[in-house]
């Protein structure tokens, strides 16, 4: 959840306006804050357990530029618009008392931007307040640092010029990108995408290539080495943090990010915004068999998940995102499919630690919006994400139905997806709040927090795929593309084998038995909403065979 935007506390927490303040990204000055609190937090972990949720994770708490908290210049303070460390030790404590976990985002690539209303600000940021401790990559002989940074250092990644040639390349056979390959599931080049396809990747300038006036961090610096493990380290020491999203870690010497790893003890789930599966696996596991972090956020079938569900056209095939914002004529399942199937097939570390979500506070729209509030695609969409392996992630408001979106004119960015939650007054009766917490218990109940996933089978509106559950049985999980206004049944194949010896099939989410509509090695659903097929015996079901 994005800290300053879930919950007020105090004499603010009575002004219930909505908010969606921008930071100043002109002049770096930041600001953009709303109100939140890590007091608010804690004064709503009913309403978040009230959802089944194992635990809450919070954008960074640490004394940022701007409301967000990845400008940090003070790694060693508690943002003062947030609260205070014993606030971050009360939130953690909190939530331990209730066996969840808490799990904090940190950024290790960058502090903010070194250029602040057009004059070089570094001595104030703590403890990188001097050039050596940034990256200074093709710096000019003579050139003063701040000349450097005022001119624009090289960037970490471009790779517009490459996503055009790539275009040039499959429109003469000489290239092939899409879900079907997975060393570059998107047909654009991305951090990762190297050889013919995209032949200007520098993964050396990755590292050492600066985000706009972000001063880039220089891990070879045995200074900044040490002080950000001892922030990492320190972190798990004071406030017995359970976990960390790790911001941009793909522009990160994964040498570094293993001494990070080991530093926390704890799991780390790494951005990787990348469309290679074989150098996503990598940042799992290194190409000398070097472990590098714990987990990823998955975002290869994130990619294709808002075409999947509602033909949302979230990126821009080679470079060109002139359609971005926009829908296809229809959704298509089998992006997703291809991706979920050469995922499960790639020599993953641990893919329980692939972090899976349908939408987040970086991209162009929140779910509500991309599937224009068609409750019955987003309830599949949202059992997709629950079920699928991996680590479920729920954005804050998804169950409020909250609808950030970036536009084409005026266009807010990606504060406008950061929009406040206190306006919805935390409704327990909001049908995707409810809904949640029925996939929460199914999830639990079954035992699907790990476990191996199959995809059976897609096709443009449906998909079929099986998770471990308990008792080494085997889930089916049935979700379509279907519109919310279409009625009558659907056919999926396969399906389960009708069962035996006094079992039965039954729908996890309503408890109804799916029996007499299994025939022919297919599963002949009554309605389109999604389906969790488990076997038990019918005796064990007040709803056997009630349909």
């Amino acid at each position: 959840m994005v800290l300053d935007r879930f919950a007020k506390s105090g004499e603010e927490a009575k002004d219930t306006s909505f908010c969606s303040k921008t930071a100043d990204w002109t002049y770096n000055t930041g600001g953009g804050y709303c109100g939140g609190t890590i007091q608010g937090i804690t004064e709503k972990l009913d309403y978040i357990q009230g959802m089944g949720f194992d635990c809450v994770w919070i954008t960074p708490v640490v004394h940022s530029n701007s409301y967000m908290g990845y400008d940090a210049h003070n790694l060693f303070e508690i943002n003062p618009s947030f609260g205070t460390k014993e606030d971050l030790q009360q939130l953690s404590d909190s939530l331990h008392e209730r066996n969840m976990c808490l799990v904090v985002d940190i950024v290790l690539n960058h502090m903010r931007s070194l250029f602040v209303n057009q004059k070089l600000n570094i001595s104030s940021v703590v403890p990188f307040n001097d050039p050596s401790y940034y990256h200074q990559r093709d710096r000019k002989e003579g050139q003063s640092f701040e000349d450097y940074v005022k001119s624009g250092p090289p960037p970490a990644f471009d790779g517009s010029k490459d996503s055009r040639n790539l275009k040039e390349l499959t429109e003469k056979g000489h290239a092939r990108c899409g879900p079907e390959n997975w060393e570059q599931t998107e047909c654009a080049c991305f951090p990762g995408n190297s050889g013919v396809n995209c032949p200007s990747y520098n993964a050396q300038q990755q590292v050492e290539g600066w985000f706009g006036s972000l001063g880039d961090l220089n891990h070879s610096h045995p200074f900044v080495r040490e002080q950000l493990l001892k922030y990492v380290s320190g972190l798990v020491k004071d406030y017995h943090i359970d976990g960390f999203r790790l911001d941009t870690a793909i522009y990160i010497d994964k040498g570094f990010l293993s001494e990070v790893q080991d530093a926390a003890g704890v799991e780390i789930l790494g951005e990787a915004t990348v469309n290679n599966l074989t150098y996503q696996s990598f940042l799992m596991r290194g190409e000398r068999e070097e472990r590098v972090l714990s987990g990823l956020l998955n975002f290869p079938p994130f990619y294709q998940v808002p075409e999947a569900f509602c033909g949302y056209i979230m990126g821009g095939d080679f470079g060109d995102y002139s359609a971005q914002g926009t829908w296809k004529k229809r959704p298509n399942m089998k992006g997703l499919g291809l991706v979920m199937s050469n995922q499960q097939d790639s020599a993953y570390e641990n893919s329980d630690l692939l972090g899976n979500f349908v939408d987040n506070h970086d991209e162009f729209a929140r779910i509500a919006h991309y599937c224009k509030f068609d409750q019955q695609r987003i309830r599949h969409a949202l059992t997709w994400v629950m079920f699928t392996q991996g680590i479920p992630i729920v954005y804050y408001g998804t169950e409020q139905s909250l609808s950030g979106h970036q536009t084409k004119v005026n266009n807010p960015g990606q504060d406008a997806l950061r929009e406040s939650m206190w306006q919805t007054g935390y409704d327990t009766t909001a049908p995707l709040y409810r809904f949640l917490a029925q996939l929460n218990k199914v999830r639990k109940s079954l035992q699907m927090g790990t476990g191996e996933s199959d995809v059976k089978n897609y096709d443009s509106h449906s998909m079929i795929f099986t998770r471990d559950a308990k008792g080494g049985q085997k889930a089916w999980v049935f979700v379509n593309n279907m519109a919310n206004s279409t009625a009558g049944g659907i056919r999926y194949c396969p399906g389960p084998l009708p069962g035996i010896e006094g079992q039965a099939w039954h729908n996890a989410l309503s408890g109804a038995s799916m029996e007499r509509h299994l025939a022919d090695g297919c599963f002949e659903a009554p309605d389109q909403e999604p389906k969790v097929l488990h076997l038990q015996q019918m005796e064990d079901s007040p709803l056997a065979w009630r349909l």
